[in-house]
């Protein structure tokens, strides 16, 4: 039995020739390119942490019962520090990985990891606890990843940071004493290239984490400092018994409804946690085009919405939904199949009370219009397909305002199992003027009103000082909190403001 695999990602091959060694198997993923590699994994357009996952699951699929199942980025340089060994006179084995291995067989942490320039470094200490550390280069105990892992996807669309990020939080709660850094292994990127998603707003998954610990445990976590570096009290110690969670500890401490409990299971690896790709039995697909909102600047960009879009996909109906105002009229100019104009009517805030138990970035009755808009121009679409006894495959999301300045890419090159939203201006969630989707997921989407109250409630629920909720970051929740998959995608539009077109398009 192997004690070490080294599950590596990478552009296009395998980049760590003294690596391989009688004691451990390593399985490569590439992204950009096929590797000839026996047995190496292609796996394009995926997410970093879809990557590792599937890492993962190819690596548990072997059923080899490997001690650590590392995992390494394959833009890593990885050294021995032989000055602080002899400062240490502690024994190098020549050889980076080995000294690793040899420290994971000395210690036999939960996690393991190597010193990188930003981490938390003890001076002159052979090993040292942490916070935040890198997930550039880890090492996870086989009894430790049943609940530590699989990397959560849920920010995926936002930020590939998060994901490790919350796996910091949670291996300081649960294994702080044995979450050790060794510190004569060095670690640096060959080339410092930036994460494709690399958002840095901390408090979020630390608050999301937050939500998902029922028990006074989660006032361990630092959420003050989400992305601090300094560890808890404590000292690095050896293993001396069990890693694994049991289920009356999962029970006692988490809430098995939060999403990161609820979908981030070993199980779901060889579940296609992953969605499979969209399809369609329709011979022409049919696609509902959802509007709603103001109408106001609509005279400026109806063209644009018409050439850019409608005209781009078929076989379309159109659904409108707008406000009785001074603008309304203008919804015409897109000859719509189903049209609805009503008046605003009051909507109920609940106990809401912005800037008292709650903060939102708008006020909360002009958000509930916003939504209240969204769900009864889906309902059009859902009355107008069972009078005409029709299903639409595709649904889209659009504004009045939206003034395009590129064709909308053939629905076909789109993986629809992913609701597909613009790559801009998502701020700290994402992007909620435009989305793509299948007709389930979108479903989800359009009905946000449904679940506006509870999400702002218990965003607040155990931080009175969290991060004020945004239209973009309650989009992002409410379709973590289903497990539905989001993509970005280079979508470009500007918006009309007045008799004016703010440019919105990034550079």
């Amino acid at each position: 039995m192997k004690s070490f695999v080294y599950l590596i990602q990478s552009e296009s091959d395998m980049p760590y020739c003294d690596l391989p060694d009688e004691h451990n198997d390593i399985i490569l993923l590439t992204w950009k390119e096929p590797s000839d590699r026996n047995g190496a994994i292609f796996y394009p357009q995926s997410t970093w942490n879809e990557g590792r996952n599937r890492l993962l699951k190819e690596a548990l699929f072997r059923n080899a019962e490997y001690l650590y199942y590392i995992f390494l980025d394959g833009d890593c340089i990885v050294k021995e520090d032989a000055e602080l060994a002899r400062t240490l006179n502690v024994p190098l084995c020549g050889n980076p990985f080995r000294t690793f291995e040899k420290y994971l067989l000395e210690w036999e942490p939960a996690v393991g990891y190597s010193r990188y320039s930003w981490q938390y470094d003890e001076p002159g200490s052979e090993v040292n606890l942490g916070y935040n550390f890198d997930a550039l280069f880890n090492a996870f105990h086989r009894e430790a990843i049943s609940f530590l892992l699989p990397y959560y996807t849920g920010f995926d669309c936002e930020s590939w940071l998060y994901s490790q990020h919350i796996l910091n939080h949670l291996t300081a709660l649960l294994y702080n004493s044995h979450r050790i850094q060794f510190n004569v292994i060095t670690t640096r990127n060959a080339n410092r290239r930036s994460y494709t998603r690399r958002k840095k707003y901390w408090t979020i998954p630390a608050t999301f984490l937050m939500n998902a610990i029922k028990s006074d445990m989660k006032h361990q976590l630092k959420i003050q400092d989400a992305n601090s570096i300094y560890p808890l009290p404590g000292k690095p110690e050896k293993k001396a018994g069990s890693y694994q969670i049991s289920e009356s500890f999962m029970e006692s401490h988490f809430n098995s409804n939060h999403p990161l409990i609820r979908y981030r299971h070993l199980k779901h690896l060889f579940a296609d946690k992953q969605p499979a790709k969209y399809k369609t039995d329709s011979k022409q697909p049919r696609t509902a085009v959802c509007m709603s909102g103001r109408c106001a600047g609509l005279d400026q960009t109806h063209q644009s919405i018409r050439e850019c879009l409608l005209n781009q996909i078929g076989d379309y109906d159109l659904f409108v939904f707008v406000p009785r105002d001074a603008n309304c009229h203008l919804a015409t100019l897109l000859n719509p199949t189903v049209i609805q104009i009503e008046d605003d009517p009051p909507l109920n805030e609940g106990s809401l009370i912005n800037g008292i138990n709650c903060r939102l970035k708008t006020g909360v009755q002009p958000y509930l219009q916003q939504l209240y808009g969204l769900k009864q121009c889906n309902q059009l679409r859902l009355w107008h397909e069972k009078e005409r006894g029709i299903r639409y495959d595709h649904i889209i999301r659009c504004r009045p305002d939206l003034m395009f300045v590129k064709p909308l890419d053939n629905l076909s090159l789109l993986d629809l199992s992913y609701i597909h939203v613009p790559d801009f201006h998502g701020f700290d969630g994402i992007n909620d003027r435009f989305a793509i989707g299948c007709t389930d997921p979108m479903n989800i989407y359009m009905s946000k009103l449904d679940e506006f109250h509870d999400y702002v409630a218990d965003w607040f629920k155990y931080r009175s000082d969290a991060l004020a909720v945004s239209a973009e970051m309650f989009t992002s929740g409410q379709l973590r909190n289903h497990n539905i998959a989001v993509r970005p995608y280079p979508f470009r539009f500007n918006r009309a403001r007045g008799d004016r077109i703010k440019n919105d398009i990034p550079l």
